[in-house]
């Protein structure tokens, strides 16, 4: 049944309707005639915004991994480290588990969305990551010369590795685990060790 939305309230519809068919049935279940349906709107609607369903995809895609993460400064590299990865792993774990794994097989299928990820999502969040160690390299709580490409994608790899690969699971004392046995050792200044 079509319900006359507008607005905010109509993206939010249709945005929810793309996320509950990809997770639930992979990306290839996100049809603009399925998405019409699941938020209770006409295909017209959709064309509209947008010129077709890859587009309607990654558009949906994008938002979400643009506001999903914090952008946190707690002062230190402990805090700042655990709230990133809390916010990984709190991804991954759950009813948004499934959907995270059909992103990926999303982005595996389509280059125009591989591109767009690589660049805007990924590229924000190295960004992030940069300044994040660049704060505490300033604080004094990590050494000049860190291999800030490895420090700032070593942690999330490990849950990556567990989402995708092991099935392992991800525990808030895995994250914590990861700052305080692993990061912080690796980016701790010289005199401190």
């Amino acid at each position: 049944m079509m319900t006359r939305r507008r607005g905010a309230e109509l993206d939010a519809a249709i945005r929810s309707a793309v996320l509950d068919l990809l997770a639930g049935h992979g990306p290839e279940a996100v049809t603009m005639d399925a998405v019409a349906v699941a938020a209770g709107t006409s295909k017209p609607v959709l064309y509209r915004r947008w010129p077709d369903r890859r587009a309607l995809l990654r558009d949906t895609l994008m938002a979400v991994a643009s506001t999903s993460f914090p952008r946190p400064d707690t002062g230190t590299f402990r805090g700042d480290l655990l709230a990133v990865l809390r916010a990984w792993a709190q991804l991954f774990t759950g009813d948004t588990g499934p959907l995270m794994r059909s992103v990926i097989v999303a982005v595996a299928s389509d280059p125009d969305l591989e591109s767009t990820f690589r660049s805007d999502v990924l590229g924000m969040r190295k960004a992030e990551m940069t300044t994040l160690i660049g704060r505490a390299v300033e604080r004094g709580e990590v050494r000049p010369d860190v291999p800030v490409e490895l420090v700032r994608e070593l942690g999330q790899s490990v849950l990556w590795h567990r989402l995708l690969i092991t099935g392992d699971p991800i525990t808030d004392e895995l994250v914590t685990q990861l700052v305080d046995e692993v990061l912080i050792p690796v980016t701790r200044p010289y005199y401190d060790q």
